[in-house]
């Protein structure tokens, strides 16, 4: 039970995350929203035009892109290489003798790069298969 209650509130992750955050204008369009809905539903407002403000556009969070995904994940992928054959010249070099730590990274860059290359077989085989759909 103490592991629970040590968990941080959902108000305290909210704040953390800058993406998450509520605006200003969302809370005004939010608080647009629900006047409208409560004066479309109310009777004496009955065939009367709904007003859309559009005076304020508001502020959109703009997710990464599946580019900028797959470019970080294969930018991940480079930099354990890159780790891996610094730990190796290092041990190879004698500046090191943690060979246990050579060998990990070693393993965890083989790990990433067939994992790399599983997701562009992935992406090659739907992008392939999306174009034998008859439209």
């Amino acid at each position: 039970m103490n592991e629970i209650s040590s968990l941080p509130s959902l108000n305290d992750l909210l704040t953390q995350n800058p993406n998450l955050r509520p605006n200003s204008q969302a809370e005004r369009l939010a608080q647009n929203f629900e006047n409208r809905t409560n004066a479309i539903s109310s009777p004496d407002r009955v065939g009367s035009p709904v007003q859309l403000d559009r005076t304020a556009p508001v502020d959109r969070v703009t997710a990464p892109g599946f580019a900028q995904m797959f470019e970080k994940f294969i930018k991940g992928v480079d930099q354990k290489k890159k780790i891996s054959a610094r730990e190796t010249q290092d041990l190879i070099l004698g500046r090191s003798d943690n060979i246990h730590e050579a060998v990990v990274k070693s393993q965890e860059a083989g790990v990433a790069f067939n994992l790399m290359i599983e997701v562009r077989n992935k992406l090659v085989d739907s992008y392939k298969e999306l174009m034998r759909m008859q439209v």
